[in-house]
């Protein structure tokens, strides 16, 4: 279907969707606006009204992205967009954003259907790891014993060395634990996609895609990892989400 006239005001697009899909009806809009759909044959454009789009780079803003998405991926397949995504008033979205992929967006969406992403964090517990780091490592011992007691000025030198030491010996645990950790979270999703990790304690970042009939697994799975491992680390698991990294190429 096509709008009914152009409205004066640009359009924030959140995702596509499949022209019968459940709106969420907690979360606003970017600006606090309601969410509408702009259908176009299967599918259809989730929007809402920019009211000030200077208003977009706020952390606010980008918050109420994620959670429309969230929340829409709770409930049917969703084609995330980007964060930022607005389109002139002027423009008609049924015919000129979807029509002339209207088909390819929806052979998209079918290929997520009953699939759910999740991002899955795994950090060494950093008090844990530096105290089996001290007692394997008499150079580590030796500058916690000299650093005790003193300023940073005093002892700069000695605290930049155990940072390295600490650093580089996270890294190389990293290269040998995160593996078989993955393996077996790769053993109960259809498919994964690792992140770059940021910091020296962090283990591994990865977004998994689950079937929704396999939930209660995946979960078991985690935890039993989680259980495993609780003396030297930390797994944080966030979901359901868009599936932001496993939009299929269109």
């Amino acid at each position: 279907m096509s709008e009914e006239g152009a409205p004066s005001a640009d359009r924030y697009l959140y995702g596509i969707v499949l022209a019968d899909a459940e709106l969420p009806t907690g979360p606003d809009g970017v600006q606090g606006n309601a969410l509408t759909v702009v259908g176009s044959g299967p599918v259809a454009a989730v929007v809402t009204e920019l009211v000030d789009p200077d208003m977009l780079g706020t952390p606010e803003a980008l918050q109420n992205h994620s959670v429309v998405l969230d929340e829409l991926a709770e409930k049917q397949p969703v084609l995330p967009l980007a964060f930022g995504t607005v389109v002139p008033g002027e423009t008609d979205i049924a015919d000129e954003v979807l029509a002339p992929q209207a088909d390819v967006f929806a052979e998209a969406l079918g290929q997520l259907s009953g699939l759910s992403q999740f991002t899955l964090r795994i950090s060494f517990d950093r008090d844990a790891i530096l105290r089996e780091i001290v007692r394997g490592n008499p150079e580590v011992a030796e500058l916690r014993e000299r650093i005790s007691g003193t300023s940073e000025d005093e002892t700069r030198n000695e605290r930049i060395r155990l940072g390295e030491i600490v650093v580089k010996t996270m890294e190389n645990w990293r290269t040998t634990e995160a593996p078989p950790i993955l393996e077996q979270i790769r053993s109960v999703a259809e498919e994964t996609a690792m992140r770059e990790v940021g910091q020296a304690e962090d283990v591994a970042e990865v977004a998994v895609l689950i079937r929704k009939d396999t939930l209660d697994e995946f979960d078991s799975v985690v935890e039993g990892l989680a259980e495993a491992n609780q003396e030297r680390m930390r797994f944080r698991l966030v979901g359901p989400q868009a599936p932001y990294d496993f939009v299929p190429e269109m």
